[in-house]
């Protein structure tokens, strides 16, 4: 890396380079990094409401847990039904 190009990822904390194959790479400063994971990746606790929800949909997932024959997990373990997490 050149002068030049340390100077700009220094001010501007993020640099597109190609290497010598032609994949393009992005180089950035920790600071920068530690930004953008704040911006895509939220740990914080999720409320009640949110886990019922991300069930629901989960057990209502006509490809996942909703789907035709899943009910013999329910018949294995013993479990009663959870009606894809609707009130009966």
């Amino acid at each position: 890396m050149d002068e030049q190009a340390l100077e700009q990822l220094r001010r501007d904390g993020e640099l597109r380079v190609e290497d010598t194959h032609g994949i393009p790479l992005v180089v950035m400063t920790v600071d920068a990094r530690r930004e953008l994971h704040k911006l895509v990746y939220d740990d914080s606790e999720w409320t009640e409401q949110e886990m019922l929800s991300v069930a629901t949909q989960q057990l209502s997932d006509p490809e996942g847990w909703g789907a035709p024959g899943m009910e013999i997990y329910d018949e294995l373990y013993g479990d009663k039904s959870t009606d894809d997490g609707k009130d009966q």
